[in-house]
């Protein structure tokens, strides 16, 4: 059986010094939960207050917990830079049903899904925006989005 050569032992074979956010690191999960009492309307935002380093990576192991946010609401989570202006809106998530309560994946956005691994650039927040129609007020969220960083 043939053994394939994953991008950090090439690196380790050849010499070269790997980042962090390649091989190790500190996992740490930023969390995002809602006020007792909102009234949230459709693409409304929410955002964390943690300004992530340059050189964090994002898993595929981020998640939201919600009470239900009624009929065709969706949840798309991005990062922003320290401006606040969007790298990727829904780049971690996009459009995930949170219409029913329940616990939700948060890893179909394009800087997680399909074998990427986005590593930032800039200093960047976390960020969700509702979608597809107004929230039920008061319902209470969680969103945890793990990452990476090279401390």
């Amino acid at each position: 059986m043939a053994e394939i050569v994953s991008r950090q032992a090439a690196k380790v074979a050849a010499g070269t010094k790997m980042s962090p956010n390649e091989a190790y690191g500190r996992k740490r999960v930023v969390v995002i939960t809602s006020p007792a009492a909102h009234a949230l309307a459709q693409n409304d935002t929410v955002a964390s207050p943690v300004l992530l380093p340059v050189g964090t990576r994002f898993t595929c192991n981020s998640f939201v917990s919600c009470a239900a946010m009624g009929a065709g609401v969706t949840l798309d989570v991005g990062i922003r830079d320290a401006n606040g202006v969007a790298i990727d809106a829904d780049g971690i998530a996009a459009a995930v049903d949170v219409a029913a309560a329940g616990r939700s994946a948060l890893n179909n956005g394009a800087l997680v899904a399909a074998g990427a691994e986005y590593v930032t650039t800039v200093p960047c927040y976390v960020y969700a925006t509702f979608g597809g129609a107004n929230p039920t007020d008061n319902a209470q969220f969680r969103i945890e989005v793990e990452v990476v960083t090279a401390d």
